[in-house]
């Protein structure tokens, strides 16, 4: 269900975008940032900095901090097979490297200014390509029914009055049956873009404040089963939740997150996260791969990491902060960035068994943050069947399949392989996933389930050469040992939780509350799961570690500049 918002028609390297809750514009930072984010002097350059974790924040962490001048710089890295965290690009057949499976992000929106400053600065292209519904030729197959919905064109008729529903409410707002009017969320985007503060602080503030308690779906049914519901037409329960819950809001059906909160998923929707969005051909892992050959000082940022895994952090007697290695390692360390998630600093690192490094309000903010489960399977055929038979290249369904996308990565060639994501599921639907181990089980089982409702697509679904183990590719990250989960989605009354985590790294201001340990990564932030999250925390993360150490930041940082603006609670 994709707006027609656009926006961001600048060239990459000028975006500007401030997310909803910050209210601060990391864009026009890193433009300001053309040397350095800031400086450490020789005097305190060699003090020794750990970075947990060597995904696209620890990288991006460090990165910025050598730039700053920092000599003694080494990231924790728990993977013994991959580096980028949830950057997990995985190619089909090494002989021909185009074709690949992005099994963490693969999907990136012009308003992740952050993100796409450094795809810029590294020389990364994407492209439009991405098959979302709606985007390209879309089939909904819902209650035993298939609803075939062509490209560009409104949503099949029997989601009329959920989209139109939905699209009044971006557009116009709702007033609730209260009399408190909520602006549209698409107002709220257009006041970010211009930077008007002033006008959007109080308008997210009042949605915080009627919704912040509120499930996406709960929200939902008040705001559509009011007394002036967008659109005019009052929705059916529950007929028209399972609609729009099939139908989505533009990247495929939001059944399976109807129980997170309404405020992480609204804001998804203001933040534009979820209109343009656009695929990285060459895989998002070249993004990794080309900062972590980056050199400093002799020295190639991929040789800074330490292959082991942090199982616990603790103070030394001389103020260290000590590192302990699955290696049987401990690493002394002046300033630490974590960078791993709220589950893995919990159980793997035990960070807030002790409460040394964070208080108990953050604690418990770390313990308590929900994370998502999310599996994908891919399967590489030997063409582009969708193209040569004129079928469907997006499919949303309500059975055990959920979503399938149809990628083309040579599309400058018609008869070249194509690669189809058989199943991207969250939730519940990926928890059912995770119980078939097998993965050539899970791909026959999906592609059987499809043929109940879309025959012909599902009898292209065959590996190149029937070789089911070497072009079938899965994972799922609930099991992965080191995220322990996906991503980072609150339920209701957890974005307070977020606000804690995010705003942590502040504690580098003042002497009495600054450890030395500061959170980073995606899940510390208001955007979990999306790659944005992870570039503002790790600046956040640099920007404290040189406060902290004494060097100078450039100005306008978010250390000095940001501030928190609203009430969670």
């Amino acid at each position: 269900m994709n707006s027609s918002h656009s926006g961001f028609e600048e060239t990459q390297g000028t975006r500007s975008f401030p997310n909803i809750d910050l209210l601060y514009d990391y864009g026009q930072f890193l433009r300001r940032a053309t040397q350095a984010i800031g400086h450490l002097p020789p005097a305190i350059a060699d003090k020794h900095i750990g970075i947990v974790g060597a995904g696209l924040s620890g990288l991006i962490a460090a990165y910025e901090l050598l730039r700053a001048g920092a000599t003694r710089i080494t990231l924790f890295e728990a993977s013994k097979d991959h580096l980028g965290g949830r950057f997990l690009t995985q190619c089909f057949d090494e002989t021909q490297p185009q074709f690949i499976a992005e099994m963490g992000a693969m999907r990136f929106p012009p308003s992740e200014v952050g993100l796409f400053h450094y795809l810029d600065r590294f020389g990364i292209g994407t492209t439009e390509a991405f098959p979302d519904p709606g985007v390209v030729d879309t089939e909904i197959h819902y209650r035993g029914e298939t609803h075939h919905w062509p490209a560009g064109e409104n949503p099949p008729p029997i989601f009329n009055t959920v989209h139109r529903g939905w699209n009044a409410f971006l557009k116009e707002g709702v007033r609730l049956d209260d009399g408190t009017f909520l602006a549209p969320p698409l107002l709220l985007t257009d006041l970010l873009e211009k930077q008007q503060y002033a006008e959007v602080q109080p308008e997210w503030q009042r949605y915080l404040d009627c919704f912040g308690d509120h499930s996406f779906y709960s929200a939902m049914v008040q705001i559509f089963t009011s007394k002036n519901p967008p659109g005019g037409k009052r929705w059916r329960k529950p007929e028209d939740f399972h609609l729009f819950g099939s139908l989505g809001i533009g990247s495929g059906g939001f059944q399976s997150v109807y129980r997170a909160s309404f405020t992480e998923i609204l804001r998804l929707v203001i933040n534009a996260f979820e209109v343009n969005q656009r695929l990285v051909p060459n895989g998002i892992s070249t993004l990794w791969e080309r900062i972590a050959d980056e050199e400093f000082h002799g020295i190639a940022l991929r040789d800074r990491i330490c292959r082991t895994r942090i199982e616990s952090i603790s103070k030394g007697a001389d103020g260290q902060i000590l590192l302990q290695g699955c290696n049987g390692e401990t690493y002394g360390c002046d300033r630490v960035i974590t960078t791993a998630t709220t589950r893995a600093l919990q159980v793997n690192m035990r960070l807030t068994q002790a409460e040394q490094f964070v208080n108990r309000d953050v604690a418990r903010a770390i313990n308590e943050t929900h994370m998502v489960g999310s599996s994908k399977l891919f399967i590489l055929t030997r063409d582009k069947f969708w193209l040569k038979h004129g079928l469907a290249q997006n499919i949303q369904t309500d059975t055990l399949v959920k979503g399938v996308y149809c990628l083309d990565y040579a599309p400058q060639d018609p008869d070249s392989w194509g690669v189809v994501l058989i199943s991207y599921t969250w939730e519940d639907d990926s928890h059912k996933m995770v119980s078939m181990t097998d993965k050539v089980q899970r791909c026959k089982r999906l592609v059987d389930e499809l043929a109940m409702s879309a025959p012909e697509f599902a009898s292209h679904l065959v590996p190149l050469d029937g070789d089911y183990q070497r072009y079938v590719l899965e994972y799922d990250w609930l099991t992965d040992k080191q995220a322990l989960g996906a991503f980072k989605l609150n339920f209701p009354g957890d974005d307070l939780y977020s606000q804690r985590l995010f705003y942590q790294f502040k504690t580098a201001l003042d002497p009495q509350q600054d450890t030395g340990l500061y959170l980073a990564g995606c899940g510390s932030s208001f955007t979990g799961g999306w790659a944005e999250g992870a570039v503002q925390t790790a600046l956040n993360g640099a920007c404290a570690v040189i406060a902290s150490l004494g060097g100078e930041l450039l100005e306008g940082n978010p250390l000095f500049e940001l501030q928190s603006h609203f009430r969670y609670c």
